[in-house]
């Protein structure tokens, strides 16, 4: 994937402008004190304000907390990225209902045995549930990262949805999360979660979230 240059206030605030003529969204997506290896929590800032969607544990600053849902693919943290919504990743594998019931929970601050609170313990949770997430999501795993098969979160969410069947079936918006698809012109940039219950997110990338969007660029391996 090309490397893209840092952007710069100015040209945030330009994308947003852009949005507004020519329906283009665009996001921008950095680690988080919650940040486990290369996976999620990510801190997420697009143009559409989804923040109103999401309990405030799962916020921090104007962005709301999303995770991966590919292994194969990666992004640069600080980059700028165009979105779109969809019900499939970029591999064309169906949202599932495990992955959306996850993440359902872990946005709405409800998710069973997630501590919100302590920072090293939610970055480790952070781990497991993106364990989880790519174990629904084509059976992915990568190294480091918790058995997901014993996972509690992989339990969870079976458990919750009775049983591995229906955890693996398209989730068809059910719970009202989309795949952020992302990308670089036509290449596709890692994938993500973002819940979006009305689908009428409005158009406008907060002014005091530009200062938090450029960090040190360390490029993922698999987000």
């Amino acid at each position: 994937m090309k490397n893209q240059k840092a952007i710069v206030g100015g040209l945030l605030l330009t994308a947003c402008a852009m949005t507004t003529q020519a329906q283009v969204n665009y996001v921008v997506l950095n680690e988080s004190a919650y940040t486990f290896d290369v996976g999620g929590e990510f801190s997420a800032n697009t143009t559409q304000n989804f923040l109103g969607n999401y309990s405030p544990s799962a916020l921090v600053g104007t962005a709301f907390q999303t995770f991966c849902i590919e292994t194969t693919v990666d992004f640069i943290p600080g980059d700028l990225y165009t979105y779109n919504l969809s019900s499939v990743d970029s591999r064309g594998v169906a949202l599932t209902e495990g992955a959306a019931y996850l993440y359902y929970e872990f946005a709405k601050g409800t998710l069973a045995n997630y501590n919100y609170t302590d920072p090293t313990i939610r970055k480790a949770d952070a781990g497991a549930l993106e364990a989880a997430l790519w174990w629904f999501q084509g059976n992915q795993t990568y190294g480091g990262f918790p058995n997901p098969t014993t996972d509690i979160y992989y339990e969870e969410a079976t458990n919750a949805l009775g049983g591995s069947a229906n955890a693996f079936a398209p989730e068809n918006g059910k719970y009202g999360v989309d795949v952020l698809q992302i990308w670089y012109g036509n290449t596709p940039a890692q994938n993500q979660l973002v819940l979006v219950p009305d689908q009428t997110a409005t158009t406008g990338l907060l002014a005091a979230s530009v200062g938090a969007l450029i960090i040190a660029r360390r490029r993922f391996q698999a987000c």
